[in-house]
């Protein structure tokens, strides 16, 4: 039988389920709801290409000469629909206006994370904004492939280790292919979302009827997750309701393999890397610009994506400093750090015995500090962002 990564190492990134021939490993999740190839015995013929495809198993050095150069980005045309500076939309309008296809993560039936392809500029909307958990990979690296070889422009966008997994997938460089990974914290299951989204459905009538989910705000820069329903936001979420991102700054729901995670680092697998440009201008060099409706932190990763990035038009690009970049963006150099309690917290999220209360009475997830609380405050009477908007104002003068 085949020797695939382990438990802890695996990343989920179904590398080995997209290039097996014979269908014999499937991809679900495991008893803590992280995704985890299974293998057939029966229709396996130890044709050995998974291992060959896994880039835990391969060896193989995929990661770009290490970086210095960061930006700070916007594009002017779809900035304010974009959860920071709109980067990803405008490589990915680069893409699509040369008749190529783009890969990346959408909300499917509500609260599936899954990558889709889309090869028009009405479908990619779906595309945009951050989800604070590991999509499913399904079939689209077979898709990716099939549009390389028929000769059009490949944009995939995704988690370092679900780019790795895609180059490990194609084994040979396409000239025509263009990867774009995001800096990770850390990804959280889809079935612990899932869970938790039924814990505040049940729990609080307000978000009884959401459909929907949104991680960030739209109008300004910033975390601020809410349930949607019908065409409508439920609220922004603050307090316990707001557990799960709670335990996601606290890096406490994630996957294995994410607190030693081998694809972070300045040394990148993608040919561009995105980010938030958080605490831009707050150290060393001033920023003049306001910030409100967003920044992309940029790394250039290679000769094919300095060339599409010079050729973007009507966006903003300044060179910043790389200090600056990684004073707030962590994990951009390394891996969150696990904490003690994340087998039991997960567990926890995954009980439908318990409620988000109880949950975060045992593990105290929400902080209470002064800071918090008046923020909370600020966001529930909604002055936070007319708020956060004028201080960006004035730090722009």
């Amino acid at each position: 039988m085949p020797v695939l990564a382990t438990k802890e190492t695996c990343t989920g990134c179904s590398a080995c389920a997209n290039i097996c021939p014979h269908d014999a490993i499937c991809v679900s999740p495991d008893p803590s709801g992280f995704l985890m190839p299974e293998v057939n015995e029966k229709k396996c013929v130890e044709c050995k290409l998974c291992e060959k495809a896994c880039p835990i198993v391969n060896g193989v050095n995929l990661k770009h000469p290490e970086v210095t150069d960061v930006y700070a980005f916007w594009d002017n045309k779809t900035r304010t629909e974009s959860s920071s500076g709109g980067a990803f939309s405008a490589i990915a309008g680069w893409v699509l206006d040369r008749g190529g296809v783009v890969f990346g993560a959408v909300w499917r039936n509500g609260f599936k994370c899954a990558h889709i392809s889309c090869e028009s500029w009405d479908k990619l909307p779906a595309l945009r904004g951050s989800k604070y958990l590991q999509s499913d990979i399904e079939q689209t690296f077979v898709e990716a492939r099939q549009a390389l070889r028929n000769g059009r422009y490949v944009l995939f966008t995704g988690t370092p280790c679900q780019i790795a997994g895609l180059r490990s997938f194609l084994i040979k460089p396409y000239e025509k292919l263009v990867t774009v990974d995001i800096v990770c914290h850390g990804v959280p299951s889809n079935a612990l979302f899932i869970n938790y989204i039924d814990k505040l459905k049940s729990g609080y009538s307000k978000y009884a009827s959401a459909t929907g989910f949104e991680f960030r705000n739209r109008r300004g820069w910033g975390y601020a997750p809410s349930a949607t329903g019908e065409n409508c936001r439920l609220g922004t979420l603050v307090g316990v309701p707001n557990l799960y991102m709670s335990a996601f700054e606290k890096a406490a729901i994630f996957r294995e393999s994410c607190y030693d995670c081998h694809f972070n680092g300045l040394a990148r697998v993608g040919d561009i890397t995105i980010a938030d440009f958080w605490g831009i201008g707050a150290s060393g060099k001033p920023f003049r610009h306001d910030v409100t409706k967003g920044v992309s932190l940029i790394l250039i990763n290679s000769d094919s994506g300095k060339a599409i990035v010079e050729n973007l038009t009507d966006c903003f690009i300044e060179k910043r400093d790389l200090n600056e970049a990684t004073k707030l963006n962590h994990n951009l150099v390394g891996s969150s750090k696990r904490p003690s309690y994340r087998n039991e917290l997960i567990e926890s999220f995954n009980n439908p015995e318990l409620s988000l209360e109880k949950i975060n009475n045992q593990y105290s997830l929400v902080s209470t500090g002064l800071k918090n609380r008046l923020r909370d405050t600020l966001i529930k009477t909604g002055l936070f962002w007319p708020i956060k908007s004028a201080i960006n104002k004035i730090r722009s003068l």
